[in-house]
């Protein structure tokens, strides 16, 4: 009977054993879980963090370009801006206004013409150091012109001629057109002064074609500079610089065509 009790105890002593290890053993597993809850709930919030910097910064770089694209000025603006860079740049190296380069001294009134180049020159100056955006737009026009007529220089006057081996009035009107302001005119005189607005001698702006009509003569057409020049394919001396002082020119002029949408790409 005595044994009997022992062994009742010592299994019941037992049993107690196996459930504090069982009930530690579940302890146990429940600190391991929490504490692996604990380590994920990190891991998902470092995640969650890293993820949101991420897309923070992935939206953050879409709202810039969106920025970007909303600011960015226009793409002829662009390109305005950078003509107008590079014509200060030209003038401050003298450059475009190289006069002595410009002028055939063998023209008549090219004291006259190195003259006025000069004064626009003077003004160009002037305007870029303190005028307005309407004035910078006239260099602009101006410079542009220019640069288009160095190309032409002395070519020489062939009627029907439109290359470096010879061109004519109408053309080289329209070549200048091209390269100053990605423009096309008409091929011949008579529809260029179609295309624009008659203004009259004392109005007269850089860019607008002037139309001579000598009596008894043909048509033909130059672009003004300013100042009285303008660009000229002359049927004596090819192309030059001439001017409207000119006895010849000033009494066969008629009037000037303002092409207000072509200057449009530098307004």
């Amino acid at each position: 009977m005595a044994k009997k009790t022992v062994f009742t105890t010592f299994c019941m002593l037992f049993a107690i054993g196996c459930t504090g290890v069982q009930t530690n053993n579940k302890s146990n597993t429940s600190n391991d879980e929490a504490a692996n809850s604990l380590n994920n709930g990190d891991n998902d919030h470092h995640n969650k963090s890293r993820h949101d910097k991420t897309s923070h910064l992935k939206r953050g770089k879409s709202e810039v370009m969106e920025i970007d694209l909303g600011e960015s000025p226009n793409r002829r603006i662009e390109d305005i801006n950078n003509v107008r860079r590079e014509v200060e740049e030209d003038i401050a190296n003298e450059r475009v206004m190289d006069i002595s380069r410009l002028v055939d001294k063998t023209m008549p009134n090219s004291d006259l013409v190195i003259k006025k180049l000069s004064e626009i020159k003077n003004e160009q100056e002037m305007i870029l150091s303190r005028g307005n955006s309407s004035q910078k737009k006239q260099v602009a026009i101006q410079n542009r012109l220019i640069k288009s007529y160095r190309h032409w220089k002395g070519t020489k006057y062939a009627f029907g001629g439109d290359s470096a081996d010879g061109i004519d009035c109408s053309a080289f009107t329209r070549r200048v057109y091209r390269e100053a302001f990605d423009y096309e005119l008409p091929r011949n005189t008579v529809s260029q002064i179609k295309v624009g607005t008659q203004v009259s001698r004392q109005n007269l702006k850089p860019g607008d074609i002037v139309y001579f009509k000598p009596d008894g003569g043909g048509n033909h057409t130059a672009v003004y500079l300013g100042n009285s020049l303008f660009l000229n394919a002359s049927t004596s001396k090819g192309v030059v610089i001439s001017t409207l002082e000119n006895v010849y020119w000033g009494k066969n002029f008629r009037y000037g065509v303002r092409v207000n949408r072509a200057q449009e790409a530098i307004s």
